[in-house]
């Protein structure tokens, strides 16, 4: 599968680059605030438009010959993000005119020759529309007026933005891509190579050593895998460095290249919140996962870290957790096996009389409730999606289905029908008989 493209946001300070993040992103991620400069750090995250699925990446603004001891970073990062964008969005301030950075910014853009967007910000009504020709100056072709703050103009910029954006490939027919994913140096180089049974990566005790993303084609009983060996995922710091910010992107690739991600962890310590955030971005994602603990030869208590991860993670209880040591190969055999099982499961076709048989006799089992006197029934269900599963289940009144019944419902089918390792999405519908 190729990685899902990725467009990148640039451009001055101050321009409304982190309140446009926000807007495609659907929600308050970036910190949005009137100090310039406010973006130090890159925010990254999996959108959704009209059915198309890409990274957007929001990056610091730029201050070309500031004293600001960040800019010279900030540009280095700015750069890598466009070495790994399929697109960039530029954002200009209309109520200040075409600004000399904006000129820089345009240029820089320009060199990399990626499909270019000129997004002119702050078009919050009519008498600013005219201000916004001035801006083809900047040789980006068509100014698009929007107001990331009110949400104008930024569809219509969306859409011409997927049009350019790669398609994303599936694998190719009887392949499993395995991303391999964590925290730096809980082994994942170690564990590629065990796997593959020699030295394909660098191995070191020196976290990070795996900077870019290295594909290794093995076979496992008659199934190809490809496994692609990732950059350690670190915490979001206050100040991330550029190597670490590229490796970041990369990861974030990487996860979306994989049928099936395998989450590293170290058994040395219990899950801390990179472990849950890496694991929760590929169950989010809809990918199959496996979390797989690492360094037991030194020792480890393994009912205590299993209900370490429930317990900060609930969707664990429904993903195979394999305990192995890298070092000695105790354990690892596991693995491709166990990935193997996970990749088939992600594309079941489960027949409809079988999930019908299971919804029902979860219903049978605990009634639907009453509210307000009204019963609400489920009628039938189907498979509506593959990988992850998709279950539509029709009823007279979805909406009065309450949070709990439908975790309830959703964990039976889930169990009856051995999902086990994947996402599995079930939608409710209305039908009147």
């Amino acid at each position: 599968m190729s990685s899902i493209p990725v467009v990148a946001i640039v451009g001055r300070i101050n321009v409304g680059k982190s309140t446009l993040f926000n807007r495609i992103a659907g929600g308050r991620i970036a910190i949005v605030d009137d100090l310039p400069g406010v973006t130090r750090d890159r925010n990254m995250t999996l959108a959704n438009w009209t059915g198309h699925d890409f990274f957007v990446i929001d990056t610091g603004g730029l201050a070309p010959g500031s004293e600001d001891a960040f800019q010279e970073s900030i540009r280095e990062q700015v750069q890598l993000a466009l070495n790994e964008a399929d697109a960039v969005i530029l954002v200009v301030d209309v109520m200040s005119g075409v600004h000399p950075f904006d000129i820089e910014a345009a240029e820089l853009v320009r060199k990399t020759g990626l499909p270019a967007f000129l997004a002119v910000n702050k078009v919050d009504n009519d008498q600013r529309i005219p201000l916004v020709p001035e801006f083809f100056k900047l040789g980006l072709g068509e100014p698009w007026p929007v107001s990331a703050q009110h949400g104008l103009g930024s569809g219509d910029l969306l859409d011409a933005v997927v049009e350019v954006l790669p398609a994303v490939e599936q694998s190719e027919e009887h392949e499993v891509s395995l991303a391999v994913v964590g925290r730096p140096n809980v082994g994942k180089s170690s564990i590629v190579n065990r796997i593959c049974r020699e030295d394909r990566n660098i191995v070191t005790d020196v976290p990070g050593t795996t900077r870019d993303s290295i594909d290794t084609q093995v076979s496992w009983n008659g199934n190809d895998i490809r496994i692609v060996d990732t950059a350690g995922l670190r915490r979001r710091t206050r100040k991330m460095d550029n190597v670490e910010f590229y490796s970041t992107v990369r990861a974030w690739k990487s996860i979306s290249r994989g049928d099936v991600v395998l989450v590293l962890m170290d058994a040395t310590e219990y899950p801390v919140q990179q472990d849950i955030r890496i694991a929760g971005k590929a169950w989010e994602m809809g990918k199959g996962v496996v979390i797989g603990v690492n360094k037991i030869d030194l020792g480890i208590d393994k009912d205590l870290w299993i209900a370490s991860i429930i317990q900060r993670f609930h969707p664990a209880r429904w993903i195979p957790i394999i305990f192995f040591s890298a070092l000695t190969g105790e354990g690892a055999g596991r693995i491709l096996p166990t990935v193997i099982e996970v990749a088939r499961v992600r594309e079941k076709d489960l027949p409809t009389s079988e999930i019908n048989r299971k919804l029902m006799q979860a219903v049978e089992k605990v009634q639907p409730p009453t509210p307000r006197g009204k019963p609400v029934r489920l009628f039938y269900a189907t498979q509506i999606g593959q990988r992850p599963p998709k279950i539509m289940i029709f009823s007279n009144r979805p909406e009065d289905i309450p949070e709990n019944y439908r975790r309830y419902i959703e964990n039976n089918l889930r169990e009856c029908l051995g999902m086990r390792g994947v996402q599995m999405k079930v939608i409710y519908r209305k039908r009147k008989h």
